[in-house]
């Protein structure tokens, strides 16, 4: 029942996304809390979350803010399933870990969308966005991330073995 939870979060961070986020811009880039999230626990839980949690994410936001169905999702999806099938070869707890891969994460999701762009003929120089955009993004979300990264494994703790007190202190 606790892993509802994690549906929840999502949602509310799409919601915080639409309305307080676009306040907090860099350079017109503002951050993407659902890829965050759903990076972070396909890297502490594997790729069978990263799917669940994608296809949710993904779908939510095409569904709401995207012209073509399907790039955020598929973007998404690629990008948490290989964080999931390489998080068993990581410290997942560690923070600098969860930093590299939204970091790189960010820059795939990117590159990924931008070719989808491409393909559907959008005018755009790929160059000059990926600098402006997705490079920017990409170092916005990891700063974000490597604050954020240490209550995202005690909700995950708390949701995956009801033991936990969420906001209990000590262990970092």
């Amino acid at each position: 029942m606790r892993k509802v939870y994690k549906y929840l979060l999502i949602v509310l961070l799409i919601v915080l996304q639409t309305t307080l986020f676009r306040f907090i811009d860099i350079f017109g880039v503002k951050p993407d809390a659902a890829f965050i999230v759903v990076l972070s626990f396909s890297l502490l839980n594997g790729s069978w979350e990263a799917i669940y949690l994608s296809l949710f994410a993904g779908l939510i936001q095409d569904i709401l803010f995207n012209n073509a169905l399907g790039v955020t999702t598929f973007s998404l999806l690629i990008v948490s399933y290989i964080t999931g099938l390489l998080s068993k070869s990581v410290f997942k707890e560690s923070s600098f870990v969860a930093f590299v891969f939204v970091f790189l994460g960010t820059l795939l999701y990117n590159l990924i969308t931008m070719f989808s762009m491409v393909l559907m003929k959008y005018e755009f120089n790929f160059l000059s966005d990926f600098m402006n955009v997705a490079m920017i993004q990409a170092v916005y979300n990891s700063v974000i991330t490597a604050f954020a990264y240490r209550y995202l494994v005690s909700f995950n703790r708390y949701v995956n073995e009801n033991k936990v007190n969420f906001f209990r202190k000590g262990k970092f």
